[in-house]
């Protein structure tokens, strides 16, 4: 089991920087796949794995948002979820003797939770000058987060942290995730800053750590709240020893857009001029 985890975590960093140092297209093109991944997974662990007309009509929202790169006003993004609730709604009309509002409300969730939320990696990376790095900080946020918050609960752990809904993890390993993504979001700035032009903020990178470990965390909570109302284990065995799309990118889900929209307030990097 620990081998096939390494080797499959070994595989994933070579995929990631891969992907991260490729070009536009790539990145939005594996971002989908990982979306596309995710929704199936998702319909199949709330029981919405038959509804087969709702699930093609699911698959066809993440595009947008993945292509729509919002200025001020992201127009089409905001259409296309008017434009989606009004379908589903539509179906549950026209055919409310096999949906229910229940199905109609955990599609609309689910897909519009998954779409948008994974979309702001695109959004991010395909910002200027600071694309690659700031893409970069979402993982370091969430991955981290996650490995520390592991084995500071190992050495340390105690007090349970949500018993019925994740009975491992416990209030000393989550504080331990906290500092820790802390710690590993200046490390990883002071490695940008010596190997590149850019200089690091370390007031931010503490700050973004700080909030990206708290968030990572409630993202892993609330998809294995999820797990425990349905009886399952994991969302998927797509990656051997580490379970599905949704298990390894749980917390990244959440810590996605908050990186986004912290670094529109607290930028991690800047360039000197002159």
């Amino acid at each position: 089991m620990l081998k096939e985890r390494l080797i499959s975590a070994m595989i994933g960093v070579v995929l990631f920087f891969l992907v991260i140092f490729s070009n536009s297209f790539i990145i939005t093109a594996a971002v989908l796949l990982i979306v596309e991944i995710a929704l199936w997974e998702m319909y199949h662990a709330v029981g919405l794995g038959e509804k087969y007309v709702l699930m093609i009509f699911g698959a066809f929202v993440p595009v947008v948002f993945l292509f729509d790169f919002p200025g001020e006003i992201p127009k089409m993004s905001y259409l296309v979820i008017c434009l989606y609730l009004m379908v589903l709604f539509a179906v549950l009309v026209i055919r409310h003797a096999h949906y229910t509002f229940g199905d109609m409300s955990k599609f609309f969730t689910i897909t519009l939770m998954v779409s948008l939320f994974f979309a702001h990696i695109v959004w991010i990376r395909k910002e200027p000058v600071f694309g690659i790095w700031n893409t970069i900080a979402v993982f370091v946020g969430a991955w981290l987060t996650d490995s520390c918050a592991y084995f500071a609960g190992r050495a340390l752990g105690r007090h349970k942290l949500a018993p019925v809904v994740s009975p491992k993890k416990t209030v000393e390993g989550s504080i331990g995730g906290i500092i820790g993504a802390a710690v590993f979001m200046v490390i990883y700035g002071a490695i940008v800053g010596r190997f590149t032009s850019v200089i690091p903020d370390y007031k931010n990178l503490v700050i973004l750590g700080l909030i990206c470990g708290l968030v990572s965390q409630l993202g892993d909570l609330s998809m294995s709240a999820i797990k425990r109302e349905y009886n399952i284990k994991d969302y998927g065995n797509i990656m051997p020893g580490h379970g599905g799309v949704m298990d390894r990118f749980d917390s990244v889900l959440f810590v996605a857009p908050i990186v986004y929209h912290m670094l529109k307030i607290l930028p991690i990097f800047y360039v000197t001029i002159g």
